[in-house]
């Protein structure tokens, strides 16, 4: 679903958009209304309370792809839902309104996932100059797993710090 159509059946009240983003994102900014339920609580088997008033459910995420995913999971309970095309990125470049949380929103996902690898990059980097060789297999590893991550769309490391307490 594009992202007018959404505001145009949201304020009608024919859907129910919920938000499967971490909570930094969440706090950051979300679309007025939107129910929060975390991807890993999806993956964990928690299901929409939304889906009890009738109204349509329409995952959002960032970009779309953690929408799918929890799209998916809610299929294999019989559950059907819609993704917002683009997620919050389509939202925003429509210039519709979103509200945010007072107070600290914490650091996104993406910059904590470039936040780690950069760092252990740099640190096995040094390790491997001045100690062992074999500290140069770190920076292969997580250079495999960004080029993994760009093909697939989904990304590892972000999915473990999903799910860590202060991204909750």
């Amino acid at each position: 679903m594009e992202a007018t159509t959404l505001q145009q059946e949201h304020t009608a009240g024919r859907v129910q958009v919920i938000d499967v983003r971490s909570g930094n994102e969440w706090r950051a900014g979300h679309i007025a209304g939107a129910e929060h339920l975390p991807l890993a609580e999806i993956e964990g088997g928690q299901i929409p309370g939304s889906t009890a008033t009738g109204g349509v459910p329409v995952l959002v995420c960032q970009s779309g792809v953690r929408a799918a995913k929890a799209q998916l999971l809610l299929k294999a309970r019989g559950i059907e839902a819609e993704v917002l095309e683009g997620g919050m990125n389509a939202w925003v470049a429509a210039g519709l309104p979103q509200e945010q949380e007072e107070g600290r929103h914490g650091i996104s996902l993406m910059r904590q996932v470039q936040l780690i690898i950069g760092s252990m990059n740099l640190l096995s980097l040094g390790l491997g100059i001045v100690h062992s060789p074999w500290w140069l297999a770190i920076p292969l590893f997580t250079s495999l797993g960004l080029l993994v991550a760009g093909i697939t769309g989904t990304c590892g490391l972000a999915l473990l710090l999903a799910r860590m307490p202060w991204n909750r």
